[in-house]
């Protein structure tokens, strides 16, 4: 069941778990209408994907290694490669004006690493961004991702945050062409994805 609170000028949209075509379709409808100057209203979408693989500008085939057959591959109009995305995970779609908030694109995604980074070490995962590279990591592995679009100052795609996804699945590409382990947050604390949405919620409102 969706719930759709107000903060801010935010529309917040818990979509609790649903298939990827779904949400992306959503996407692109608001998307669109902040496009064409139908909304002044922000929006942030948050909740999990059943399994699903989805492939940005950036793919390669080399990047695709040996994925089953039982899970859908979408290639979508987001910066980055390949990445995963499953029950356990987290993603948050913000569909926002950057002038309103007068943010360049780098700012906006360094503001978006920051409330992974503090989310993670409210559960005690030393977790860091690295130079050059988009997303965050732990001495590990890759914890965090972040893949987006932006037109016109307007943003769709965003963020996904690891808890205690099945680790498996990215075992069958080259997540976002970099050569890395995949990590949990539950790798480092017992965790619920309820918990950690919440708090990642709150830190993202507080970045932005």
């Amino acid at each position: 069941m969706e719930k759709f609170l107000k903060q801010d000028n935010y529309q917040i949209i818990d979509f609790g778990k649903k298939d990827y075509l779904e949400i992306l379709k959503l996407q692109e409808d608001l998307f669109q209408k902040k496009q064409n100057d139908e909304t002044s209203q922000d929006y942030i979408l948050i909740g999990e994907h059943f399994h699903v693989y989805t492939a940005g500008k950036r793919t390669k085939q080399e990047h695709i290694y040996n994925i089953p057959e039982n899970i859908p591959l979408i290639k979508i109009e987001r910066g980055g490669s390949i990445t995963f995305h499953g029950l356990g995970q987290i993603v948050v779609y913000p569909i926002m004006d950057l002038r309103i908030k007068k943010l360049s694109v780098k700012n906006f995604v360094h503001r978006l690493e920051e409330a992974i980074i503090k989310t993670c070490k409210y559960f005690n995962v030393d977790a860091f961004r690295k130079e050059k590279l988009t997303g965050v990591f732990t001495k590990e592995g890759k914890i965090g991702f972040i893949g987006l679009r932006v037109s016109k100052f307007i943003t769709m795609h965003g963020l996904s945050l690891n808890v205690n996804v099945d680790k498996k699945y990215f075992s069958y590409i080259n997540p976002c062409g970099i050569s890395t382990e995949v990590v949990n947050i539950s790798d480092y604390k017992n965790v619920n994805s309820d918990e950690v949405k919440q708090l990642l919620l709150k830190n993202i409102l507080s970045s932005l």
